[in-house]
């Protein structure tokens, strides 16, 4: 039997893309957690050793876009790794819009298999994140597009989001359509009622084996991390979470005194050029695109013979031209999509339906790491801004990078920039944004290239 080791490490986590992950982390680190992002599995030794050098270790990966089958193969031996660390408090971070569905990202999978790491462990499901515009009131999950909040079946994006459409706003309801029966639902009225007694909530919640928490307010977000902590010092606790869990567990550690130091100051200096890779369909990120385009930035269409492999010419030919705007001075986006009406985007999902799980979005990251990687190698260019959860994922592993480190947030934007860890000279050290296609307003990318002060 392997003997457990005494790490300093308060949590350990999965993300289920990397741009999700590193929101994750950056909502750790803003409360002055120190938080290493692993963009794989690093294996049990690189994991011990970061457990007893870090407040927070996570480990990125594609799970958001893949089968049940791929699914396990992608995340059980990361949660065996972390079973042989004593860490009670493991969380599956899900994205805020908790989009899954039975056959692809399946959250009651990701369950299914934390249990089977754990058995006995408790399972609270929290998917808000108000600062985000992410709530959740009696069970029903709430998302902001715009200026408006929609429930989540009626809200415009992800009720038609391509891949994984929801239906259904009740989180109860969509964990049980995966296969996983959550026991109870701590409301917004439990949370008010226990925001000095969340030991006297966790104690009410010990004959239970999961629960759904709401969230509409930040101190409903901390309420439930205190008591999700407060349980983990009692037993093993597997939240199926959003970075609205990591930013209230670090709020609540730091107001209780168990975080020393002081708050991480957040700016970031300008840099000459920029270099935008959008995988993402959403609209926001055709905003983004058209904003940019307004600003200046050469804005170039990676085509669809191009992602399906049919025009390797075409390929090299905008490789160049990116690489000559770039050591022109010039700041370039390189797209898939403008928007989820795009014809491009339908055209490009009827020739891949026959694909694998995550087959396209990785076919997207192979380009874009070709691209970034040469950008970096022959250019000055010191930035990257990846958009889109599933392509980022595929583009930071095939870039060659092995882990981020925060660098900076911008939580109006909920940009967060790190420095990325690789064991390439010409990789390491070099700034990306990881962001999803619901992240940002239209003026990211200028934001991106300006950089911002502290406050």
């Amino acid at each position: 039997m392997t003997q457990k080791i005494s790490p300093r490490a308060r949590v350990l986590f999965y993300g289920d893309d990397f741009t999700g992950a590193s929101d994750n982390a950056a909502q750790y680190a803003r409360h002055g957690l120190l938080t290493r992002l692993y963009f794989s599995n690093p294996g049990f030794d690189v994991l011990r050793q970061a457990s007893l050098e870090c407040d927070v270790v996570g480990v990125a990966g594609t799970a958001r876009s893949l089968d049940t089958h791929a699914m396990t193969a992608e995340l059980l031996p990361v949660l065996q790794d972390f079973s042989r660390l004593a860490v009670p408090l493991v969380q599956y971070k899900c994205c805020s819009t908790f989009d899954s569905s039975p056959h692809t990202g399946s959250l009651g999978h990701a369950i299914h298999l934390m249990r089977q790491v754990w058995p006995e462990s408790f399972v609270p499901v929290h998917a808000a994140a108000p600062e985000f515009g992410r709530y959740t009131l009696f069970g029903n999950h709430f998302a902001r597009a715009g200026q408006q909040v929609f429930r989540l079946d009626r809200h415009p994006v992800m009720s038609v989001h391509p891949v994984t459409p929801m239906h259904e706003a009740d989180l109860k309801a969509v964990l049980s359509a995966q296969g996983f029966s959550v026991e109870t639902q701590v409301d917004v009225r439990m949370l008010e009622q226990h925001v000095s007694s969340h030991d006297e909530l966790a104690l009410s919640l010990h004959e239970f084996s999961s629960a759904v928490f709401d969230g509409l307010t930040q101190q409903h977000v901390v309420t439930t991390a205190a008591t999700v902590w407060q349980l983990s010092q009692a037993q093993q606790v597997c939240a199926m979470s959003a970075q609205g869990l990591a930013h209230g567990l670090g709020q609540f550690l730091r107001e209780d005194g168990q975080v020393q130091g002081q708050t991480p100051v957040q700016q970031l200096a300008a840099t000459d050029r920029l270099l935008v890779l959008s995988g993402s369909c959403s609209a926001l990120s055709a905003a983004q695109i058209h904003h940019a385009r307004e600003c200046g930035f050469v804005c170039l269409r990676l085509s669809n013979d191009v992602l399906l492999g049919t025009d390797d010419t075409g390929f090299a030919q905008l490789q160049q031209q990116a690489l000559d705007l770039l050591n022109a001075g010039q700041s370039v986006v390189v797209y898939t999509a403008e928007g989820p009406h795009d014809p491009h985007t339908a055209q490009l999902r009827a020739f891949t339906a026959d694909w694998p799980a995550g087959g396209l979005a990785q076919r997207i990251g192979k380009c874009f790491a070709q691209l970034a990687g040469r950008a970096f190698r022959e250019t000055p260019l010191k930035r990257l801004v990846v958009a889109g959860g599933d392509s980022s994922s595929f583009t930071m592993r095939a870039l060659g990078a092995e882990a981020l480190q925060i660098k900076a947030s911008h939580f109006v934007q909920n940009a967060h920039f790190a420095s990325l860890v690789s064991s390439d000279p010409q990789i390491h050290g070099k700034e990306v944004l990881l962001k999803g296609g619901q992240v940002g307003t239209e003026q990211l990318y200028q934001l991106a290239l300006n950089g911002f002060g502290p406050g």
